[in-house]
């Protein structure tokens, strides 16, 4: 059972006004429930960390097909089932994170440093995976973080070369970064951008994959087990403020697109960035380290949007523990001054060999 159709339409439905049918809304329906089971993405005891998808493919007993071609922009996104079984994909995701953790930087012993990841939910558009593309090449030249950023993305142009947006592997790869990470004393931006539902629920969505959604107790349960102390998390969809009760913590900043029960805007086929995105993250972020004062000068600028276009206020919410100013002041005095800004360019829709 195809259960795309299903998913994308309850998507539809629950949006109403000509802007989302435009591709502005950044939001979402309650998407149906799945009963997968987690343990898909668990790691594969026949397949090397080191290993490339094709050679762990290769060990389930998959060839591609003779005649298959690159995919590229022209010809649309690659066909996965026709590449790899999906069951074959999920198990070569252990080993894709691993190698993805392999690589990232050591923490410096004595001084705070910053760690991110981006989770990209819905493959359906590119804009998602646009925004947690910028992230490391933003934070790698203004925030001394080249390195330390792993990318979670649902696509069908980079299935094969980044591991997928899910649950799973949401949980999987802050346990494995914490371990790369001086708990204590390190701060890890988790920055999560997808539609976002009613029932505040972010959607995370691949092919006909049948994946869960993701909750904010899902979110707080990896984060806690982790044991990750310094939290900066970023949301960016509709109804994100609904995400900030769960996420209340001492030692956490919580930023989100909208408040509970507004929607945000950007989203679509046809859009490189979401409003927040391009205002928080290529615009605020590239004219100060301070996240606080990036959320200020990125919600007036979508005001101002939203004015120009007569949208209902998103209005994006910042909520900050008592204990995680201090952190972040005392990170930000390590930082060179006068770093360069970082331009926008969107992904080409085919991978990057």
């Amino acid at each position: 059972m195809n259960l795309r159709p299903m998913l994308f339409g309850a998507l539809l439905l629950a949006c109403s006004g000509s802007a989302f049918l435009l591709g502005r809304m950044h939001g979402g329906a309650t998407p149906p429930p799945h009963a997968a089971a987690k343990a898909i993405a668990t790691a594969s005891s026949r397949a090397a960390p080191d290993s490339s998808l094709t050679e762990i493919l290769n060990l389930f007993g998959w060839h591609g097909p003779a005649n298959a071609q690159p995919a590229n922009d022209e010809q649309g996104p690659p066909d996965i089932p026709a590449i790899a079984s999906y069951e074959d994909l999920m198990y070569a995701q252990s080993p894709m994170l691993d190698d993805a953790i392999a690589g990232l930087r050591a923490s410096t012993p004595g001084k705070p440093g910053l760690y991110a990841i981006g989770f990209a939910g819905d493959a359906e558009e590119n804009v998602f995976r646009n925004e947690v593309a910028f992230l490391p090449r933003l934070l790698a030249k203004r925030f001394d973080a080249a390195g330390r950023t792993l990318e979670l993305v649902n696509s069908p142009w980079t299935f094969d070369t980044a591991p997928l947006a899910t649950r799973s592997n949401l949980d999987a790869a802050l346990l494995r970064m914490a371990q790369k990470m001086d708990r204590a004393n390190d701060i890890l931006l988790l920055f999560l951008t997808s539609h976002g539902s009613h029932d505040h629920q972010l959607y995370v969505a691949m092919g006909t994959l049948p994946l869960d959604q993701l909750t904010p107790q899902d979110i707080r349960s990896a984060l806690d087990a982790a044991h990750i102390t310094w939290r900066v998390v970023v949301i960016s969809a509709c109804y994100s403020g609904g995400f900030i009760p769960a996420l209340r913590e001492p030692h956490t900043l919580v930023i989100t697109a909208a408040r509970a029960d507004r929607t945000s805007f950007g989203c679509g086929s046809d859009s490189q960035l979401t409003w927040f995105g391009k205002a928080f993250l290529v615009d605020a972020l590239n004219r100060t380290t301070d996240f606080r004062t990036a959320f200020a000068d990125a919600k007036q600028s979508i005001a101002q949007w939203e004015r120009r276009d007569r949208e209902t206020p998103s209005e994006p919410q910042l909520w900050e523990g008592p204990l995680i100013a201090a952190k972040l002041a005392q990170w930000r005095a390590t930082l060179p001054a006068n770093a360069p800004t970082v331009p926008f360019v969107p992904t080409p829709k085919h991978a990057i060999p």
